[in-house]
């Protein structure tokens, strides 16, 4: 029961950090310093405010790196356009169901009546907010899930 309460929360309540986002037309060599530099694992390509894109590790790693990919070239070429958004409304588990139906990593968070820019939900900030919900069981678990321990860890 706990579980589907958890789940029927709103993405709202997962407090946020801003997203990194890049204006249309910046250089793939920008766009991967900057996820370096940020530690990050997407930008939101935007025009306007409004996001038409989404790069990824993932892009960058399959459509950039061992690529002939001149560095000046617009991230345009390289981003996944028109990417599925949800609004601060939607649920966790609509997240999370929207991620694993379509093999996301990454989904960014929009105001619906304006299109702006507030997160981008991901695959960490669901075990983080597993991590918060569930700390003794997440915790205890084995490092590997087939692993049963033999004795208590701790104190």
């Amino acid at each position: 029961m706990t579980t589907v309460i958890l789940l029927d929360e709103k993405i709202s309540t997962l407090g946020f950090t801003p997203p990194l986002c890049i204006e249309s037309g910046t250089s793939v060599g920008e766009v991967v310093e900057q996820i370096r530099q940020r530690n990050v694992g997407c930008v939101l390509v935007v025009r306007q405010s409004a996001v038409i894109g989404i790069m990824t590790e993932r892009d960058v790693l399959m459509k950039v790196v061992a690529r002939d990919v001149k560095y000046d070239e617009p991230v345009d070429s390289f981003m996944t356009p028109n990417p599925l958004t949800l609004g601060p409304d939607h649920s966790v588990g609509e997240a999370i169901a929207l991620m694993n139906r379509e093999k996301f990593r990454h989904v960014p968070i929009v105001r619906p009546d304006t299109g702006e820019v507030l997160a981008v939900f991901s695959i960490k900030d669901i075990i983080d907010y597993l991590v918060e919900s569930f700390p003794e069981k997440v915790i205890n678990l084995p490092p590997r899930p087939h692993q049963t321990m033999r004795t208590r860890e701790g104190a």
